[in-house]
């Protein structure tokens, strides 16, 4: 009977996680969670089970226990996006690791430390999220390559350009000309939702052939 309640126990701790997930808009939600959780703590019975655990022939009872923690990299890596110059879905999928190690945490009766996974989980992705957020709406440092035809004095307007979307923080890294092009790279201290404006603002200049982030 234990077997059945530490399966229930692992698909009800990997539900709370999904939920959370599912309530922050994310692909990988409730089911999955559960899913995942159930699974991992069936793959460490029968883990357990085949070995012949506390008998004679007692074997290495984490033969099949041990690929749970990285086979679930491939669900995690299904979850992650990358689209321009940004990685979304990277929090997803270390909670989907989470909750497949409480999952075998639960198949092994280890019931208080799978609690404790759960609600230390729970609260950073849930209180945590707000001082992360806070963390990154403060300024940080970015660099951006303008690329333009004409001569290398376009950089003085560049860096008027700048100036004048509030950013006073930056500096010139790097001048080069190539063929009938020039270039620039520059540092730029500032707020990560700052950066597409500037990018527009230098964009709009007709003499702009290219403004892309590094």
């Amino acid at each position: 009977m234990s077997v059945f309640v530490s399966l229930l126990v692992a698909a009800v701790l990997g539900a709370l996680l999904g939920l959370e997930r599912e309530s922050a808009g994310k692909a990988a939600g409730l089911r999955t969670h559960l899913l995942v959780g159930l699974g991992a703590a069936l793959a460490t019975q029968l883990s357990q089970q085949v070995s012949g655990f506390g008998t004679i022939d007692f074997a290495d009872p984490g033969r099949i226990a041990a690929q749970v923690v990285s086979g679930i990299g491939f669900i995690g890596a299904g979850v992650i996006l990358q689209a321009r110059g940004s990685v979304q879905g990277l929090t997803t999928a270390a909670t989907l690791w989470v909750a497949a190690m409480i999952g075998m945490a639960a198949g092994v009766e280890a019931y208080a430390q799978a609690a404790f996974v759960t609600l230390v989980a729970l609260v950073a992705l849930r209180s945590l999220h707000y001082l992360d957020t806070f963390f990154r709406r403060q300024p940080h440092w970015h660099h951006i390559q303008v690329i333009w035809t004409g001569s290398a004095g376009n950089i003085d307007d560049i860096l008027r350009t700048i100036t004048s979307e509030g950013i006073p923080d930056h500096s010139l890294e790097e001048a080069f000309v190539e063929g009938e092009e020039s270039g620039c790279s520059l540092k730029l201290r500032a707020r990560k939702e700052d950066i597409p404006r500037v990018v527009f603002a230098l964009g709009r200049s007709p003499d702009i052939k290219e403004v892309r982030t590094l």
